[in-house]
């Protein structure tokens, strides 16, 4: 089988994929499917019954299947029996999609698409045609992609059950959430896209997609536990691979649990996708899975 170099853009960090010459657009098990004018792919694996729904949001610059392949979801709902949901971005001319962060980023902030409208239309439908347990429905992103799960975490709470920020912001500006929603929350110690200082980023590409300075990582943390009303201050450990702080004794159960990856650059965690014969340090923790953890301890 002959193979191709495939350069992608992942959270605005050029990263190469070694996909088959005659892969298509969607992965394999992934299946196109349209509400209007926006796509989504979709993984449902083997099984009976009501099942979670995760829907995982790309990076900027990337798309649906990029972040599947990239971050081993289709292997991980396929062992864990979740639905899997990739919504599409938005573009100019059909590549480096955006979503409508509110600060960020390019083409989706600056046209003010509505990707929150475009999350709970896809809720609605795949509760209304797939096997899903509306208890059990979570959205994860990472990059852009994780500032929009805190948007929808914060406009569609009373839809979800848990979301999963990896290497997103906030911006300081955010409306109240309409639910205590749990929260998982990690970023980078090393990270020059979206910097745990806050601010802009080093990156130019990034930088000119910003509309807002991000706010310090633990913001988001601290804000989530305001707004869930937790009522103990925050267990801190630290390991050599990481530094956490866990909020429990929240409203509805809903805990805030918040990772800084050290040594760690941007990406998704555990995922050190660079170009051809390089990689990045994304850190020692494994993402996905502690993603999964997360999200199996919370419903509705």
């Amino acid at each position: 089988m002959r193979w191709v170099w495939i350069l992608v853009v992942m959270g605005f960090v050029g990263i190469a994929l070694q996909l088959p010459a005659s892969a298509p657009a969607a992965d394999g098990p992934l299946v196109p499917h349209r509400i209007g004018d926006r796509t989504y792919q979709l993984f449902v694996p083997p099984g009976s019954g009501r099942r979670p729904l995760v829907i995982a949001l790309h990076g900027g610059g990337g798309n649906g299947a990029q972040v599947a392949i990239s971050a081993g979801l289709i292997d991980k709902a396929t062992k864990e029996g979740f639905i899997l949901a990739l919504p599409e971005g938005s573009a100019r001319f059909g590549k480096l999609e955006t979503w409508n962060a509110g600060g960020c980023c390019a083409y989706a902030m600056r046209e003010q698409v509505d990707d929150i409208g475009f999350i709970r239309s896809l809720i609605d439908e795949l509760e209304r045609t797939q096997p899903v347990d509306p208890r059990r429905v979570y959205v994860v992103g990472m990059s852009n992609g994780g500032m929009m799960a805190e948007r929808v975490a914060i406009e569609l709470g009373d839809r979800i059950a848990g979301a999963a920020v990896f290497v997103g912001a906030l911006f300081g500006n955010e409306p109240r959430p309409v639910a205590a929603v749990p929260m998982l929350i990690v970023n980078a110690e090393k990270d020059e896209q979206v910097p745990v200082a806050g601010g802009t980023s080093t990156n130019g590409i990034v930088r000119r997609s910003q509309g807002m300075p991000y706010e310090p990582s633990r913001y988001a943390a601290t804000f989530w536990a305001a707004a869930n009303r937790c009522t103990r201050e925050p267990a801190r450990s630290e390991t050599a691979d990481y530094v956490r702080e866990l909020w429990t004794g929240c409203a509805s159960g809903a805990d805030v649990d918040f990772y800084i990856m050290k040594g760690a650059e941007h990406g998704w965690p555990g995922r050190g996708l660079g170009r051809p014969g390089v990689t990045r340090n994304t850190g020692k923790i494994d993402g996905t899975a502690l993603m999964w953890d997360f999200f199996s301890r919370h419903h509705r």
